[in-house]
């Protein structure tokens, strides 16, 4: 898919797409508002711009659907004792730093634990879209 394939789908097609990338409806809303992009940098700048002017129970949407990954599964104790799922963008990152970042993780001040899920998600959201629109 590239940038003209994603301006030109239909309003349920483009939420079945862009809701596989980010789970939160209102981002989800937001991209297809601001639909027609000039090109995959103006994708990935809006969905930026977009996941930071959203509200904590946005990001949180976004966290539930991330859940269902892999990712969330891969550290129970994380999810035994934090309110939200274990968001890590693991690309650039050993088993070891992704092990030592998940005991660091799990003693932070919720408000904290908080924005740096949203940032890992941002990263996620971000890796979602290049897939999607076939971007190095």
């Amino acid at each position: 898919m590239d940038v003209t394939d994603l301006n030109s789908l239909d309003r349920a097609a483009a939420i079945d797409i862009l809701t596989r990338c980010c789970g939160s409806r209102m981002w989800v809303d937001r991209m297809i508002a601001a639909r027609p992009f000039r090109n995959a940098t103006a994708v990935l700048t809006a969905a930026e711009e977009v996941w930071w002017d959203l509200g904590a129970e946005d990001w949180e949407e976004a966290f539930t659907a991330h859940r269902q990954t892999r990712q969330s599964e891969n550290y129970p104790d994380y999810k035994e004792k934090s309110d939200y799922p274990y968001a890590v963008f693991s690309a650039d990152r050993s088993t070891e730093e992704l092990s030592a970042l998940s005991r660091e993780r799990l003693g932070r001040d919720p408000l904290l634990e908080l924005r740096v899920i949203a940032i890992e998600q941002a990263r996620l959201t971000n890796l979602a879209l290049r897939q999607l629109l076939a971007v190095a």
